[in-house]
């Protein structure tokens, strides 16, 4: 597996507007055209594994102060519709066990 973090963009755009100081940006938003539209995001998260699936993952803060993870993947499928089928069957399995564990860790933690 490989961990691939892009780098900061050279210029940075302000926002929001000078006169519009609701949210700020945090010291981890990305800024440039991956901020605005109400929300900021961080620098995407690429894990990978080569010849098999990709997973990007971005901190969000909302617009309303919420953060959240956008968790983008893509996964190989096995070959053949049964094999694929039986694939997404264990991707969708896998998928709400991790998340499941990920909610009980965020209840935790203070």
């Amino acid at each position: 597996m490989s961990i691939r973090i892009r780098p900061r963009p050279a210029t940075s755009p302000t926002w929001p507007a000078p006169d519009d100081s609701h949210l700020p940006h945090p010291d981890w938003c990305a800024r440039g055209h991956a901020c605005g539209l109400g929300e900021h995001r961080a620098q995407p998260v690429t894990l990978r594994v080569p010849g098999h699936g990709v997973v990007v993952l971005t901190r969000v803060l909302a617009a309303d102060g919420s953060q959240h993870a956008e968790i983008r993947t893509r996964i190989n499928l096995a070959a053949g519709d049964t094999n694929a089928r039986a694939h997404l069957m264990r991707i969708v399995t896998e998928f709400d066990a991790a998340l499941r564990r990920m909610v009980r860790l965020q209840r935790r933690t203070p």
